[in-house]
């Protein structure tokens, strides 16, 4: 029989916190463009989802104190929603950077995207400065600073 070691816990985020997580990402991204507040349509557009799924995930998000919802409107983020929208974002970057810059492949979204929702603070804070703190992410696009590039 084959013993492993260290690696005797295995972990399964609830799917359900990373599907809100990719909505505050999604807010996030849009309200960066100026869109304020973020519009229903904007985001089901973003997530390729129908506007009556998003407006039921938007709820439970606001019950939560993630955004703020305004019928007919669309939303804007709490200060909540606000972090864990760029967390997000930003995670996905520095995977997206570590991909082309540091292992030299293509960025694979899929990869990315399933890695950034399990990114703690202090992994992407050492990821950033192993990476010297990239100022941008391979699309041209800014990367959110985290506590880590402003020691610098």
């Amino acid at each position: 029989m084959m013993e492993f070691s260290g690696c005797s816990l295995l972990y399964v985020d609830p799917v359900d916190s990373e599907n809100k997580e990719e909505y505050l990402e999604a807010v996030w991204i849009i309200g960066e463009t100026g869109e304020s507040p973020v519009r229903i349509s904007s985001i089901s557009q973003k997530l390729k989802i129908t506007p009556p799924s998003a407006v039921q995930m938007l709820k439970k998000l606001e019950k939560e104190g993630c955004i703020n919802y305004k019928n007919r409107e669309g939303v804007t983020l709490t200060r909540k929603g606000r972090i864990i929208g760029q967390r997000m974002v930003r995670n996905g970057m520095l995977i997206e950077s570590l991909m082309v810059k540091s292992l030299g492949i293509e960025i694979d979204s899929k990869v990315a995207c399933g890695i950034e929702h399990h990114m703690t603070d202090e992994f992407a804070n050492a990821l950033c400065s192993l990476m010297k703190h990239p100022i941008k992410c391979p699309h041209g696009n800014l990367i959110p600073k985290g506590n880590c590039c402003n020691k610098n």
